[in-house]
């Protein structure tokens, strides 16, 4: 919106007097519900196509046509947590409390291992060992051939984090809002660090570069750390919701998307360089192929930027983009929320192939739930000294919206027991 003051009723808001208060812990993506909506990563090796999807199912799909080769029904959903492949088997937690290690192949089972709640982060693979995280707190240590236990680490909270491993190192977040550094070997603390909000990478690994570790939080905090003593290099905050995926780095510039809508370009050392803004809630995961950034996002769309920050094209969907695509040669592979993987020629921008999953969307709650939109406002000439305060609660975008033309519902209430709703429609130009 162009103006800074806008009036409801009796009284006018300065937009400097919002703040964003966090209310609850954030555990949206555990209550995500069975369907066909794509809530992982595409995943190309070997010319095939592999993902994991709410309807329990594991794909493999032939990337010339988009026909399905085989798939793989597990005991739950998977969801965020994306699959990996390493000498032809596949390791993907689902919301059942399993690890599963699959034949890439065929599509069969060679063993699971058995947790004691949700798996909802991708696992990280070194030297054969398989290492992951899950709701029940623990961080696990399994032999990648067998699925024998090793070791494992208890935290304080749910852990939806993708490991990272360095050297003997393994790095992991928490919902308790620690970023632990574990021994490999062990499962031993070597050290943590705390933040003010939880820490969740569920589908990308924290970005390392020249013993430096860059992870955010849901406090919106961007940190630089000392890989070996955890010491606090920098911060920067970006954004008013969170970041709920790590930061990429990438010929020394870092790019972190923020929930509410931004991806962010900083430089190594924490300055901002440009930012980019679609017209939704809820930033994807940035990846890099070549000399563009392709990122997915709330909005229905994928994006392509040039690494100045310019969109170059955008292709909608009918739902929600979050994941990391696929590239091979001039063609992008991608999944959304309504159910389908598309693969599009990133000259043209069209479409080649489509394949659709078994099930419809899957329920989702409310992005914002887990906040709430705050203003303080002078009461009239009753009590002076007093303030109303007034709270938005921030409800989800209606489906089939345009991207382009968002509405959102406002809950207006005070201390005076008054509550009232106004909608604002903000009608941005189309691309």
């Amino acid at each position: 919106m162009e103006e800074s003051v806008h009036s409801f009723d009796d009284f006018s808001v300065e937009m400097g007097d919002f703040e964003i208060k966090k209310m609850k812990k954030f555990d949206r993506v555990w209550r995500i519900g069975h369907g066909g909506s794509i809530a992982s990563n595409i995943v190309y090796h070997n010319s095939m196509i592999y993902f994991g999807c709410p309807d329990q199912f594991i794909y493999a799909l032939d990337p010339k046509n988009g026909s399905l080769v085989w798939k793989f029904r597990a005991e739950g959903s998977i969801i965020e947590g994306s699959l990996i492949i390493h000498d032809g088997t596949i390791y993907v937690g689902s919301f059942d409390q399993n690890m599963y290690a699959i034949s890439a192949d065929k599509g069969r089972l060679l063993w699971k291992f058995r947790t004691s709640d949700k798996i909802g982060s991708t696992p990280a693979y070194d030297e054969g060992v398989l290492y992951f995280g899950g709701k029940d707190q623990f961080v696990y240590a399994v032999d990648a051939r067998t699925g024998a236990l090793l070791w494992k680490f208890k935290t304080f909270d749910c852990i939806a984090s993708e490991p990272t491993i360095v050297g003997n190192r393994l790095f992991i977040g928490s919902y308790d809002h620690f970023l632990y550094c574990l021994d490999k070997k062990t499962g031993k603390l070597v050290w943590k660090f705390e933040t003010q909000g939880e820490i969740h990478n569920a589908s990308n690994s924290f970005a390392v570069k020249d013993s430096v570790l860059y992870f955010s939080s849901f406090d919106n905090g961007l940190r630089a750390v000392d890989i070996e003593t955890g010491r606090l290099l920098w911060k920067t905050t970006l954004g008013q919701y969170g970041s709920s995926v790590a930061p990429v780095v990438h010929d020394d510039v870092i790019y972190q998307s923020s929930r509410d809508g931004i991806l962010y370009a900083v430089s190594i050392d924490g300055k901002l360089l440009w930012k980019f803004t679609t017209t939704n809630d809820v930033m994807g995961i940035p990846c890099i192929f070549g000399d563009r950034i392709y990122v997915g996002a709330c909005d229905y769309s994928m994006h392509c930027l040039s690494f100045g920050g310019k969109e170059l094209w955008r292709f909608r969907t009918d739902g929600y983009v979050w994941w990391k695509p696929a590239k091979t040669d001039n063609r992008l592979i991608f999944g959304s929320w309504d159910c389908v993987v598309r693969c599009i020629d990133t000259e043209t921008q069209r479409i080649l192939w489509k394949f659709r999953t078994s099930a419809g969307p899957s329920p989702v709650p409310p992005p914002y739930e887990s906040f709430e939109v705050a203003i303080s406002i002078p009461a009239s000439d009753v009590e002076e000294e007093k303030k109303k305060e007034y709270n938005f609660g921030m409800a989800e975008e209606e489906s089939g919206t345009s991207a382009y033309k968002s509405r959102i519902t406002y809950q207006l209430s005070s201390h005076y027991s008054e509550k009232r709703k106004y909608q604002i429609d903000s009608q941005e130009e189309s691309f």
